[in-house]
């Protein structure tokens, strides 16, 4: 068995975590790849270190590669992490020996058009958002499903999270918690200037196309990959053909998470 290691390489505690692991791992006769990174081999499992932000920035770096993630937390609050860090000891023997289930999660693919021409794609794990840039106005767009117009918003902004990420900045924003296994999109308003616009959530299979009319939009996706938008971008958000399988050891919901977290 071979584990590859991916923590935060800024903060010195998480990269002794990771040491620390690694050492229990190799004595109990386990390949482990410290600091691994795309292009280092295929380990059949990826344990990752840290925040939400870590884990959503390997998740998008490795989606296409099929490998398994743990996810431990080693930061504030950590939504999408399996264990926290003094749980470690406590599950370390079942994750040498193989003993867990996977949860397959859902990704966005994102792709940006300016004038028939490719100018951005990236595939997101949480949410793909368009906010106004640096101004107190909103922002006007125009909404399509399939190609077909659906709305148009006149908002601060608009998010298109997954079922993993109806539980970040959807859901301050208003949006429902969705179950995570669900094959779903939620489309959620950020302060829209029609007060009873509501949150839409629709099949995965659904191709959203977002084109701004007001200049000074910014596309973000999973808040980590940024592009400033031009009036008359399209903005094309789809299932991607890649998932996220999460290692699971506990026998929680996501509810339960969720409840637990929001009382940090």
């Amino acid at each position: 068995m071979i584990i590859g290691l991916v923590s935060n390489s800024r903060r010195n505690a998480t990269r002794e975590v990771a040491n620390e692991v690694a050492l229990i791992m190799e004595l109990q006769g386990i390949q482990v790849v410290r600091d691994w990174k795309e292009g280092d081999g295929f380990p059949d499992l990826l344990v990752v270190f840290g925040g939400d932000g870590t884990i959503l920035g390997t998740a998008r770096r490795c989606g296409h590669l099929g490998i398994p993630l743990l996810t431990i937390n080693l930061g504030r609050v950590g939504f999408l992490a399996e264990l926290e860090a003094h749980e470690l000891s406590q599950y370390l023997p079942r994750i040498i020996s193989g003993d867990y289930r996977l949860e397959k999660r859902m990704m966005l693919k994102v792709t940006v058009r300016r004038d028939d021409s490719l100018i951005f794609q990236s595939e997101a794990l949480n949410e793909a958002a368009i906010v106004r840039q640096g101004t107190a106005r909103m922002i006007r767009l125009q909404i399509l499903v399939d190609r077909k117009p659906m709305a148009r918003y006149a908002a601060d902004g608009i998010i298109c999270a997954t079922p993993t990420g109806s539980t970040a900045y959807s859901l301050s924003a208003g949006g429902p918690v969705l179950m995570p296994d669900t094959q779903l999109m939620v489309l959620t308003p950020i302060c829209p200037y029609v007060p009873y616009l509501k949150p839409l959530v629709m099949e995965g299979n659904h191709c959203l196309t977002i084109i701004p009319e007001s200049e000074k939009a910014v596309l973000t996706v999973d808040g980590q990959d940024t592009v400033t938008l031009s009036r008359g971008d399209d903005v094309e958000i789809e299932r991607s053909p890649h998932h996220i399988s999460l290692v699971k050891l506990k026998d929680q919901s996501i509810l339960e998470v969720l409840g637990r977290k929001l009382q940090q």
